[in-house]
């Protein structure tokens, strides 16, 4: 079974990644921001971090870039949503080393494809 972070402040998108991987032997931690995010990353030590880039507290690249630096999570995948998507953007996610940077609203077969790969597993 992975463990996977989400954290996202709009409870409609945590809803719907829910569902999207109902079938997958996944287990969902959920965090509202990024300082509740890097928080629970810590506690549980996630398989895979699934962030929003807009969020209050601490946004998703301050996120991705904090569990980066951080001894214990530095291994740790990190996919970035967000609704801009533009070549800034991108490029700012890479710099903060974001294993995958998608757009917001992503489609189920992008996210599940990307999870996929990233976990290397899939629908059971």
């Amino acid at each position: 079974m992975k463990r996977i972070l989400i954290v996202d402040d709009a409870k409609v998108v945590v809803s719907l990644i829910r569902v999207y991987f109902a079938n997958w032997p996944v287990e969902f931690m959920v965090a509202a921001d990024g300082e509740e995010g890097l928080v629970r990353a810590k506690e549980h030590k996630p398989d895979l971090v699934i962030a929003d880039v807009r969020m209050p507290k601490m946004d998703g690249f301050e996120l991705c870039a904090a569990i980066i630096a951080d001894e214990k999570l530095a291994g740790t995948p990190v996919v970035l949503l967000s609704a801009n998507a533009d070549e800034a953007a991108k490029k700012k996610g890479e710099l903060v080393g974001a294993t995958a940077f998608l757009k917001k609203p992503v489609s189920p077969e992008e996210l599940k494809a990307t999870v996929g790969k990233i976990l290397g597993i899939g629908e059971s």
